[in-house]
């Protein structure tokens, strides 16, 4: 299995797998099919950071993008990787993203 390890503004591995990525997040999510750049650059530079609300055990990273070619209005991306595991779970675009996010990780507040 073909895996890409990204590191976060904090230092933390993160894991992508091809086997999440073409089994679980195009076939649930397949509108971010294209934007795997995307997805990459979120982990490493997001806008935030945070605990997921209903799993604290998992990390929420957000990154607001003005345009996305196809969809042409302001969206969030959000990656939520394990923080045990480490590897990324899913990945989708949402218009309005804050109902998911728990406690902020980074930046520090």
């Amino acid at each position: 299995m073909v895996e890409e390890v990204f590191r976060d503004p904090t230092g933390f591995e993160v894991i992508l797998t091809e086997k999440c990525w073409t089994e679980h997040i195009i076939q649930r999510h397949p509108e971010i099919g294209q934007y795997r750049d995307l997805v990459i650059e979120t982990i490493k530079q997001p806008d935030g950071i945070y605990l997921g609300k209903r799993d604290p055990s998992r990390r929420i990273y957000l990154k607001k993008y003005p345009q996305v070619t196809g969809i042409g209005k302001w969206l969030d991306l959000l990656v939520f990787a394990g923080n045990q595991d480490r590897h990324i779970a899913t990945a989708y675009f949402a218009a309005y993203a804050m109902r998911m996010l728990g406690e902020q990780i980074w930046p520090s507040k």
